[in-house]
Protein backbone atom coordinates (compact mmCIF):
# COMPACT_ATOMS: atom_id res chain seq x y z
CA UNK A 1 0.00 0.00 0.00
CA UNK A 2 1.85 3.55 -1.33
CA UNK A 3 1.94 6.13 1.77
CA UNK A 4 -0.61 8.04 0.64
CA UNK A 5 -3.07 5.34 0.48
CA UNK A 6 -1.90 4.27 4.42
CA UNK A 7 -2.30 7.43 5.52
CA UNK A 8 -6.44 7.75 4.17
CA UNK A 9 -6.80 4.21 5.22
CA UNK A 10 -5.47 5.70 8.94
CA UNK A 11 -7.68 8.57 8.69
CA UNK A 12 -11.03 7.41 6.98
CA UNK A 13 -10.84 4.62 9.90
CA UNK A 14 -9.61 6.98 12.31
CA UNK A 15 -12.12 9.56 11.09
CA UNK A 16 -15.06 7.25 11.61
CA UNK A 17 -13.57 6.25 15.43
CA UNK A 18 -12.78 9.51 16.55
CA UNK A 19 -16.19 10.57 15.51
CA UNK A 20 -17.60 7.60 17.83
CA UNK A 21 -15.25 8.18 20.47
CA UNK A 22 -16.07 12.33 20.58
CA UNK A 23 -19.62 11.17 20.99
CA UNK A 24 -18.56 8.23 23.26
CA UNK A 25 -16.85 10.94 25.71
CA UNK A 26 -19.32 13.11 25.41
CA UNK A 27 -22.39 10.40 26.58
CA UNK A 28 -19.59 9.60 29.50
CA UNK A 29 -19.53 13.06 30.37
CA UNK A 30 -23.04 13.73 30.37
CA UNK A 31 -23.71 10.27 32.03
CA UNK A 32 -20.88 11.56 34.56
CA UNK A 33 -23.17 14.98 35.17
CA UNK A 34 -26.22 13.32 35.65
CA UNK A 35 -24.55 11.09 38.01
CA UNK A 36 -22.43 13.33 40.21
CA UNK A 37 -25.87 15.84 40.55
CA UNK A 38 -28.19 13.26 41.61
CA UNK A 39 -26.02 11.34 44.05
CA UNK A 40 -23.28 14.07 44.92
CA UNK A 41 -19.16 13.91 45.71
CA UNK A 42 -19.20 11.37 48.01
CA UNK A 43 -21.57 8.55 46.14
CA UNK A 44 -19.60 9.37 43.03
CA UNK A 45 -16.12 8.74 45.14
CA UNK A 46 -17.31 5.47 45.59
CA UNK A 47 -18.11 4.27 42.37
CA UNK A 48 -15.12 5.94 41.13
CA UNK A 49 -13.13 3.88 43.26
CA UNK A 50 -15.48 0.47 42.64
CA UNK A 51 -14.45 1.64 39.36
CA UNK A 52 -11.00 1.93 38.96
CA UNK A 53 -10.53 -1.43 41.00
CA UNK A 54 -12.60 -2.74 38.29
CA UNK A 55 -10.52 -1.27 35.83
CA UNK A 56 -7.12 -2.92 37.21
CA UNK A 57 -8.99 -6.15 37.32
CA UNK A 58 -10.64 -5.79 33.68
CA UNK A 59 -6.22 -6.10 32.60
CA UNK A 60 -6.32 -9.27 34.00
CA UNK A 61 -9.50 -10.71 33.19
CA UNK A 62 -8.74 -9.33 29.13
CA UNK A 63 -5.37 -10.51 29.49
CA UNK A 64 -4.10 -8.97 26.55
CA UNK A 65 -6.13 -11.30 24.38
CA UNK A 66 -7.80 -8.42 22.40
CA UNK A 67 -4.54 -7.37 21.08
CA UNK A 68 -3.61 -10.87 20.58
CA UNK A 69 -6.92 -11.29 18.63
CA UNK A 70 -6.05 -8.47 16.26
CA UNK A 71 -2.43 -9.72 15.75
CA UNK A 72 -3.42 -13.85 14.90
CA UNK A 73 -6.98 -12.48 13.47
CA UNK A 74 -5.07 -10.39 10.99
CA UNK A 75 -1.95 -12.68 10.35
CA UNK A 76 -4.50 -16.09 9.60
CA UNK A 77 -6.72 -14.28 7.33
CA UNK A 78 -3.65 -12.73 5.51
CA UNK A 79 -2.61 -16.17 5.24
CA UNK A 80 -5.90 -17.36 3.76
CA UNK A 81 -6.68 -20.20 7.20
CA UNK A 82 -10.58 -19.69 8.13
CA UNK A 83 -10.18 -22.40 10.95
CA UNK A 84 -7.46 -20.72 12.51
CA UNK A 85 -9.75 -17.22 11.88
CA UNK A 86 -12.36 -18.87 13.47
CA UNK A 87 -9.82 -20.14 16.56
CA UNK A 88 -8.52 -16.93 17.41
CA UNK A 89 -11.79 -15.52 17.91
CA UNK A 90 -13.72 -19.11 19.68
CA UNK A 91 -10.25 -18.96 22.00
CA UNK A 92 -9.94 -15.44 22.90
CA UNK A 93 -13.57 -15.42 23.85
CA UNK A 94 -13.41 -19.08 26.32
CA UNK A 95 -9.97 -17.60 27.62
CA UNK A 96 -11.35 -14.31 28.63
CA UNK A 97 -14.70 -14.89 29.47
CA UNK A 98 -13.05 -17.77 32.01
CA UNK A 99 -11.01 -15.30 33.64
CA UNK A 100 -13.12 -13.31 34.23
CA UNK A 101 -15.63 -15.37 35.63
CA UNK A 102 -12.69 -16.56 38.37
CA UNK A 103 -11.71 -12.66 39.02
CA UNK A 104 -15.29 -11.93 39.51
CA UNK A 105 -15.65 -15.10 42.41
CA UNK A 106 -12.71 -14.25 43.97
CA UNK A 107 -13.46 -10.25 44.04
CA UNK A 108 -17.09 -10.79 45.73
CA UNK A 109 -15.52 -13.39 48.08
CA UNK A 110 -13.20 -10.93 49.52
CA UNK A 111 -15.29 -7.66 49.63
CA UNK A 112 -15.91 -7.79 53.14
CA UNK A 113 -12.22 -7.98 53.81
CA UNK A 114 -11.45 -5.27 51.51
CA UNK A 115 -13.89 -2.72 52.79
CA UNK A 116 -13.38 -3.97 56.36
CA UNK A 117 -9.13 -3.46 56.26
CA UNK A 118 -8.32 -1.38 53.57
CA UNK A 119 -11.47 1.22 52.94
CA UNK A 120 -11.72 1.84 56.23
CA UNK A 121 -12.74 5.16 55.19
CA UNK A 122 -14.91 4.06 52.51
CA UNK A 123 -18.50 3.22 54.26
CA UNK A 124 -20.44 0.74 51.60
CA UNK A 125 -17.53 0.21 49.27
CA UNK A 126 -18.17 -4.11 49.70
CA UNK A 127 -21.84 -4.18 48.36
CA UNK A 128 -20.85 -1.90 45.58
CA UNK A 129 -17.69 -4.18 44.51
CA UNK A 130 -19.83 -7.06 44.40
CA UNK A 131 -22.18 -5.92 42.09
CA UNK A 132 -19.83 -4.09 39.94
CA UNK A 133 -17.81 -7.35 39.27
CA UNK A 134 -20.74 -8.91 37.82
CA UNK A 135 -19.99 -7.03 34.45
CA UNK A 136 -16.21 -8.35 34.64
CA UNK A 137 -16.33 -11.35 32.36
CA UNK A 138 -18.77 -9.68 30.03
CA UNK A 139 -15.97 -6.82 29.80
CA UNK A 140 -13.67 -9.44 28.80
CA UNK A 141 -15.29 -10.84 26.44
CA UNK A 142 -16.48 -7.60 24.49
CA UNK A 143 -13.01 -6.61 24.34
CA UNK A 144 -11.87 -9.47 22.83
CA UNK A 145 -14.86 -9.72 20.05
CA UNK A 146 -13.70 -6.01 20.01
CA UNK A 147 -9.96 -7.10 18.75
CA UNK A 148 -10.91 -9.29 16.56
CA UNK A 149 -13.18 -7.09 13.96
CA UNK A 150 -10.13 -4.57 14.29
CA UNK A 151 -7.85 -7.27 13.02
CA UNK A 152 -10.03 -7.09 10.00
CA UNK A 153 -8.72 -3.32 9.77
CA UNK A 154 -12.19 -2.37 10.65
CA UNK A 155 -13.26 -0.17 13.35
CA UNK A 156 -17.04 0.66 13.32
CA UNK A 157 -17.80 -2.35 14.48
CA UNK A 158 -16.17 -2.06 18.08
CA UNK A 159 -17.02 1.75 17.62
CA UNK A 160 -20.61 1.30 17.30
CA UNK A 161 -20.14 -1.41 20.08
CA UNK A 162 -18.01 0.49 22.83
CA UNK A 163 -18.52 4.13 22.14
CA UNK A 164 -21.92 4.17 20.93
CA UNK A 165 -24.28 1.39 21.71
CA UNK A 166 -22.66 0.68 25.45
CA UNK A 167 -22.89 4.28 26.63
CA UNK A 168 -26.42 4.71 25.17
CA UNK A 169 -28.01 1.49 26.99
CA UNK A 170 -25.68 2.56 30.22
CA UNK A 171 -27.27 6.16 29.92
CA UNK A 172 -31.05 5.34 28.72
CA UNK A 173 -31.05 2.96 31.78
CA UNK A 174 -29.62 5.26 34.32
CA UNK A 175 -32.00 8.09 33.96
CA UNK A 176 -35.19 5.99 34.75
CA UNK A 177 -33.68 4.32 37.31
CA UNK A 178 -33.05 7.36 39.14
CA UNK A 179 -36.41 8.71 39.02
CA UNK A 180 -37.52 5.45 40.64
CA UNK A 181 -35.39 6.86 43.58
CA UNK A 182 -32.22 4.24 43.15
CA UNK A 183 -29.17 6.14 43.11
CA UNK A 184 -25.71 4.50 43.02
CA UNK A 185 -27.75 0.81 43.28
CA UNK A 186 -29.13 2.87 39.95
CA UNK A 187 -25.51 3.02 38.54
CA UNK A 188 -24.35 -0.08 38.83
CA UNK A 189 -27.12 -2.17 37.63
CA UNK A 190 -27.15 0.52 34.23
CA UNK A 191 -23.30 -0.48 33.93
CA UNK A 192 -23.80 -4.33 34.45
CA UNK A 193 -26.95 -4.58 32.32
CA UNK A 194 -24.95 -2.00 29.50
CA UNK A 195 -21.78 -4.62 29.48
CA UNK A 196 -24.07 -7.57 28.84
CA UNK A 197 -25.37 -6.10 25.90
CA UNK A 198 -22.48 -4.91 24.90
CA UNK A 199 -20.52 -8.29 24.78
CA UNK A 200 -23.62 -10.20 22.95
CA UNK A 201 -23.54 -7.04 20.41
CA UNK A 202 -19.69 -7.75 19.64
CA UNK A 203 -19.80 -11.35 19.50
CA UNK A 204 -22.43 -10.68 16.63
CA UNK A 205 -20.17 -8.55 14.60
CA UNK A 206 -17.61 -10.93 14.88
CA UNK A 207 -19.74 -13.21 13.38
CA UNK A 208 -20.87 -11.03 10.37
CA UNK A 209 -17.44 -9.52 9.56
CA UNK A 210 -15.60 -13.23 8.95
CA UNK A 211 -14.91 -13.92 5.03
CA UNK A 212 -16.38 -17.18 5.54
CA UNK A 213 -19.42 -19.01 6.96
CA UNK A 214 -18.72 -18.92 10.49
CA UNK A 215 -20.73 -22.11 11.81
CA UNK A 216 -19.86 -24.05 8.70
CA UNK A 217 -16.07 -23.26 9.27
CA UNK A 218 -14.08 -25.90 11.45
CA UNK A 219 -12.37 -24.14 14.48
CA UNK A 220 -8.70 -24.76 14.78
CA UNK A 221 -7.90 -23.46 18.08
CA UNK A 222 -5.05 -21.55 18.55
CA UNK A 223 -5.33 -21.08 22.11
CA UNK A 224 -1.47 -21.92 23.14
CA UNK A 225 -0.24 -19.17 20.78
CA UNK A 226 -2.82 -16.76 21.67
CA UNK A 227 -2.00 -17.16 25.47
CA UNK A 228 1.85 -16.97 25.27
CA UNK A 229 1.46 -13.91 22.81
CA UNK A 230 -0.93 -12.20 25.64
CA UNK A 231 1.45 -13.07 28.53
CA UNK A 232 3.83 -10.19 28.46
CA UNK A 233 1.30 -7.90 26.97
CA UNK A 234 -1.14 -8.57 30.08
CA UNK A 235 2.00 -8.02 32.71
CA UNK A 236 2.75 -4.25 30.71
CA UNK A 237 -0.64 -3.51 31.16
CA UNK A 238 -1.53 -4.37 34.41
CA UNK A 239 1.54 -1.95 35.36
CA UNK A 240 0.28 0.89 33.01
CA UNK A 241 -3.21 0.57 34.85
CA UNK A 242 -1.43 0.31 38.05
CA UNK A 243 0.33 2.92 37.04
CA UNK A 244 -2.69 5.39 35.69
CA UNK A 245 -5.18 4.21 38.40
CA UNK A 246 -3.26 3.83 41.66
CA UNK A 247 -3.88 7.39 42.72
CA UNK A 248 -7.59 7.01 42.46
CA UNK A 249 -7.33 3.99 44.99
CA UNK A 250 -5.07 5.76 47.03
CA UNK A 251 -6.80 8.55 47.34
CA UNK A 252 -9.65 6.56 48.96
CA UNK A 253 -7.32 4.32 51.07
CA UNK A 254 -5.60 7.76 52.27
CA UNK A 255 -8.25 10.12 52.05
CA UNK A 256 -12.10 9.55 52.11
CA UNK A 257 -15.37 9.07 49.47
CA UNK A 258 -15.31 12.45 48.47
CA UNK A 259 -11.66 13.34 47.49
CA UNK A 260 -12.03 10.32 45.43
CA UNK A 261 -14.89 12.11 43.54
CA UNK A 262 -13.20 15.31 43.00
CA UNK A 263 -10.22 13.55 41.53
CA UNK A 264 -11.96 11.43 39.93
CA UNK A 265 -14.03 14.31 37.90
CA UNK A 266 -10.39 15.54 36.84
CA UNK A 267 -8.91 12.61 35.60
CA UNK A 268 -12.83 12.07 33.56
CA UNK A 269 -11.54 15.50 31.95
CA UNK A 270 -8.28 15.17 31.06
CA UNK A 271 -9.18 11.65 29.03
CA UNK A 272 -10.53 13.88 26.63
CA UNK A 273 -7.18 14.48 25.33
CA UNK A 274 -6.43 11.79 24.28
CA UNK A 275 -9.25 10.79 22.35
CA UNK A 276 -6.92 10.99 19.10
CA UNK A 277 -4.74 8.63 20.14
CA UNK A 278 -7.23 6.10 20.64
CA UNK A 279 -8.68 6.82 17.77
CA UNK A 280 -5.87 6.25 15.84
CA UNK A 281 -3.83 3.89 17.74
CA UNK A 282 -6.72 1.19 17.11
CA UNK A 283 -6.18 1.75 13.35
CA UNK A 284 -2.74 2.09 12.81
CA UNK A 285 -1.93 -0.81 15.05
CA UNK A 286 -2.31 -3.66 12.37
CA UNK A 287 -0.98 -1.42 10.05
CA UNK A 288 2.17 -1.19 11.78
CA UNK A 289 2.26 -4.68 12.33
CA UNK A 290 2.04 -5.57 8.47
CA UNK A 291 4.71 -2.88 7.52
CA UNK A 292 7.08 -4.62 9.94
CA UNK A 293 6.56 -7.72 8.93
CA UNK A 294 7.08 -6.64 5.47
CA UNK A 295 10.36 -4.57 6.65
CA UNK A 296 8.95 -1.70 5.24
CA UNK A 297 11.03 0.57 7.67
CA UNK A 298 10.93 4.40 5.51
CA UNK A 299 7.09 3.69 5.64
CA UNK A 300 6.65 2.60 8.65
CA UNK A 301 8.65 5.94 9.88
CA UNK A 302 6.69 8.20 7.91
CA UNK A 303 3.55 6.96 9.20
CA UNK A 304 3.86 6.82 12.88
CA UNK A 305 5.87 10.49 12.25
CA UNK A 306 2.41 12.08 10.37
CA UNK A 307 0.47 10.06 13.22
CA UNK A 308 1.94 11.49 16.36
CA UNK A 309 1.49 14.86 14.77
CA UNK A 310 -2.23 14.56 14.25
CA UNK A 311 -2.90 13.15 17.25
CA UNK A 312 -1.14 16.22 19.03
CA UNK A 313 -2.81 18.27 16.79
CA UNK A 314 -6.33 16.98 18.43
CA UNK A 315 -5.03 16.88 21.60
CA UNK A 316 -3.26 20.66 22.19
CA UNK A 317 -6.18 22.43 21.95
CA UNK A 318 -8.70 20.11 24.61
CA UNK A 319 -4.90 20.52 27.22
CA UNK A 320 -4.99 24.10 26.36
CA UNK A 321 -9.08 24.83 27.62
CA UNK A 322 -8.47 22.91 30.34
CA UNK A 323 -4.80 24.81 31.51
CA UNK A 324 -6.98 28.45 30.86
CA UNK A 325 -10.04 27.27 32.63
CA UNK A 326 -9.80 23.98 34.57
CA UNK A 327 -12.06 24.99 38.09
CA UNK A 328 -14.19 26.70 35.92
CA UNK A 329 -15.30 23.85 33.87
CA UNK A 330 -15.40 21.21 36.75
CA UNK A 331 -18.05 22.95 38.12
CA UNK A 332 -20.30 21.45 35.49
CA UNK A 333 -20.19 18.60 37.97
CA UNK A 334 -20.89 20.79 40.69
CA UNK A 335 -19.80 23.39 42.85
CA UNK A 336 -17.46 21.48 45.17
CA UNK A 337 -15.79 20.02 41.89
CA UNK A 338 -13.94 23.38 41.51
CA UNK A 339 -11.31 22.18 44.34
CA UNK A 340 -9.96 19.70 42.06
CA UNK A 341 -9.01 22.46 39.34
CA UNK A 342 -4.94 22.03 40.18
CA UNK A 343 -5.42 18.51 39.84
CA UNK A 344 -6.85 18.56 36.65
CA UNK A 345 -4.20 20.83 35.09
CA UNK A 346 -1.77 18.58 36.20
CA UNK A 347 -3.01 15.13 35.04
CA UNK A 348 -3.77 17.41 31.88
CA UNK A 349 -0.39 17.87 31.45
CA UNK A 350 0.75 14.44 32.02
CA UNK A 351 -1.95 13.11 28.80
CA UNK A 352 -0.58 15.48 26.61
CA UNK A 353 2.78 14.36 26.87
CA UNK A 354 1.58 10.84 26.63
CA UNK A 355 -0.69 11.47 23.98
CA UNK A 356 2.62 13.12 21.59
CA UNK A 357 4.45 10.16 22.56
CA UNK A 358 2.10 7.29 22.98
CA UNK A 359 2.12 5.85 19.42
CA UNK A 360 5.33 4.10 20.47
CA UNK A 361 3.29 1.37 23.04
CA UNK A 362 1.16 0.54 20.14
CA UNK A 363 4.46 -0.19 18.00
CA UNK A 364 6.26 -2.07 20.59
CA UNK A 365 2.84 -3.92 21.01
CA UNK A 366 2.64 -5.26 17.26
CA UNK A 367 6.19 -5.65 16.87
CA UNK A 368 6.76 -8.21 19.11
CA UNK A 369 8.40 -6.03 21.77
CA UNK A 370 6.03 -6.57 24.67
CA UNK A 371 8.38 -7.66 27.06
CA UNK A 372 9.96 -3.80 26.23
CA UNK A 373 6.40 -2.74 27.24
CA UNK A 374 6.71 -4.68 30.31
CA UNK A 375 9.96 -3.38 31.29
CA UNK A 376 8.73 0.10 31.23
CA UNK A 377 5.66 0.03 32.97
CA UNK A 378 6.91 -2.22 35.58
CA UNK A 379 9.56 0.44 36.67
CA UNK A 380 7.51 3.24 36.36
CA UNK A 381 4.28 1.59 37.77
CA UNK A 382 6.39 1.38 41.17
CA UNK A 383 7.87 4.69 40.86
CA UNK A 384 4.06 6.07 40.67
CA UNK A 385 2.90 4.33 43.57
CA UNK A 386 5.93 4.90 45.93
CA UNK A 387 5.55 8.54 45.19
CA UNK A 388 1.48 8.21 45.08
CA UNK A 389 2.30 6.90 48.80
CA UNK A 390 4.36 10.19 49.79
CA UNK A 391 2.88 12.48 48.06
CA UNK A 392 -1.42 12.16 48.50
CA UNK A 393 -1.73 11.98 52.47
CA UNK A 394 0.61 15.29 52.57
CA UNK A 395 -1.05 17.39 49.30
CA UNK A 396 -4.22 15.32 48.54
CA UNK A 397 -5.48 15.18 45.42
CA UNK A 398 -3.10 17.60 43.61
CA UNK A 399 -0.48 15.22 44.94
CA UNK A 400 -2.15 12.63 43.23
CA UNK A 401 -2.50 15.31 40.10
CA UNK A 402 1.35 15.69 40.14
CA UNK A 403 2.75 11.90 40.48
CA UNK A 404 -0.19 11.31 38.04
CA UNK A 405 2.16 14.26 35.55
CA UNK A 406 5.36 13.13 36.08
CA UNK A 407 4.37 9.14 35.53
CA UNK A 408 2.90 9.92 32.01
CA UNK A 409 5.70 12.33 31.12
CA UNK A 410 8.17 10.24 31.97
CA UNK A 411 6.93 6.64 30.38
CA UNK A 412 6.82 9.34 27.50
CA UNK A 413 10.25 10.30 27.15
CA UNK A 414 11.51 7.12 27.85
CA UNK A 415 8.92 5.45 25.04
CA UNK A 416 10.43 8.35 22.83
CA UNK A 417 13.85 7.25 22.98
CA UNK A 418 13.67 3.80 22.99
CA UNK A 419 11.69 4.18 19.76
CA UNK A 420 14.76 6.01 18.61
CA UNK A 421 17.29 3.59 19.37
CA UNK A 422 15.33 0.56 18.48
CA UNK A 423 13.34 1.68 15.05
CA UNK A 424 15.92 4.88 13.72
CA UNK A 425 12.89 7.09 14.18
CA UNK A 426 10.67 9.81 16.49
CA UNK A 427 7.81 11.60 16.11
CA UNK A 428 9.42 15.16 15.37
CA UNK A 429 9.46 16.33 11.80
CA UNK A 430 9.50 19.91 10.54
CA UNK A 431 6.08 20.75 10.79
CA UNK A 432 5.40 19.93 14.32
CA UNK A 433 5.46 23.74 15.02
CA UNK A 434 2.28 24.53 13.19
CA UNK A 435 0.61 23.38 16.12
CA UNK A 436 2.61 24.47 18.96
CA UNK A 437 2.46 28.15 17.25
CA UNK A 438 -1.36 27.78 16.88
CA UNK A 439 -1.81 26.78 20.57
CA UNK A 440 0.18 29.72 21.68
CA UNK A 441 -1.69 32.16 19.62
CA UNK A 442 -5.05 30.86 20.45
CA UNK A 443 -4.16 30.41 24.41
CA UNK A 444 -2.85 34.13 24.60
CA UNK A 445 -5.21 35.70 22.76
CA UNK A 446 -8.01 34.03 24.88
CA UNK A 447 -6.44 34.52 28.04
CA UNK A 448 -5.87 38.39 27.36
CA UNK A 449 -9.34 38.52 26.32
CA UNK A 450 -10.37 37.23 29.58
CA UNK A 451 -8.41 39.17 31.19
CA UNK A 452 -10.78 42.48 30.00
CA UNK A 453 -13.86 40.69 30.51
CA UNK A 454 -13.32 38.58 33.59
CA UNK A 455 -15.88 36.03 32.67
CA UNK A 456 -16.56 33.27 35.05
CA UNK A 457 -19.91 31.70 35.06
CA UNK A 458 -20.04 28.51 33.18
CA UNK A 459 -21.71 29.50 30.17
CA UNK A 460 -19.50 32.01 29.27
CA UNK A 461 -16.12 29.83 29.66
CA UNK A 462 -17.97 27.59 27.38
CA UNK A 463 -17.66 30.25 24.59
CA UNK A 464 -14.39 31.00 25.52
CA UNK A 465 -13.52 27.53 25.49
CA UNK A 466 -14.89 27.48 21.96
CA UNK A 467 -12.80 30.63 21.19
CA UNK A 468 -9.84 28.58 21.64
CA UNK A 469 -10.75 26.07 19.37
CA UNK A 470 -11.70 28.47 17.04
CA UNK A 471 -8.67 30.50 16.88
CA UNK A 472 -6.32 27.24 16.78
CA UNK A 473 -8.00 26.13 13.89
CA UNK A 474 -7.81 29.44 11.77
CA UNK A 475 -4.29 29.41 12.98
CA UNK A 476 -3.32 26.19 11.66
CA UNK A 477 -5.38 26.66 8.35
CA UNK A 478 -3.47 30.16 8.21
CA UNK A 479 -0.13 27.81 8.67
CA UNK A 480 -0.88 25.00 6.18
CA UNK A 481 -1.92 22.05 5.83
CA UNK A 482 -0.92 20.69 2.91
CA UNK A 483 -0.52 16.92 3.49
CA UNK A 484 -3.70 16.29 5.50
CA UNK A 485 -5.55 17.90 2.47
CA UNK A 486 -4.05 15.91 -0.09
CA UNK A 487 -5.11 12.90 2.23
CA UNK A 488 -8.36 13.98 2.23
CA UNK A 489 -8.56 14.29 -1.00
CA UNK A 490 -6.86 10.81 -1.41
CA UNK A 491 -9.80 9.43 0.46
CA UNK A 492 -12.40 11.33 -1.53
CA UNK A 493 -11.12 10.29 -4.83
CA UNK A 494 -11.40 7.03 -3.90
CA UNK A 495 -15.12 6.98 -2.86
CA UNK A 496 -15.90 8.83 -6.01
CA UNK A 497 -14.11 5.99 -7.79
CA UNK A 498 -15.70 3.17 -6.10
Amino acid sequence: MPRDSTLSHIVKHAGFDTFGTVINYVLMFASSVIITRTIGADLFGKYSLSNSIFLILCVFAVFGLDTGVVRLASKYKARGDPQSTKGTLISGVLLSGGFGLAIMSMVIAVSPILASRIFKNVEGISWVLRIHMIALPFYAMMQVANGYTQGFKSLKYSVTVEFLTRPIVRLGIIIPLFMLGLRLQGVLYATVASYIGAAILAFYFAIRISDFHFFKTNTRRVTRELFFYSVPLVAARSMNIIMSRSNTILVGYFKDSTSTGLFSAAVTLATFIAIGLTSFGKICSPIMSDLWERRQMQELASTFKAVSKWVLTIGLPVYLVFLLFAPQLLRVFGEEFSRAGTALRLVAAGQLANVFLGLGGFLFAMTGRQKLSLLNTSILAVVSVSLNIVMIPRWGINGAGLVTAASLILISIVRGVEVKVIYGFTPLRRDLYKPIVAGAVAALAVYLLNMHLGWESLPRIFILSLAVLGIYVLCLCALGLKEEKEVILNIIGRRRHD
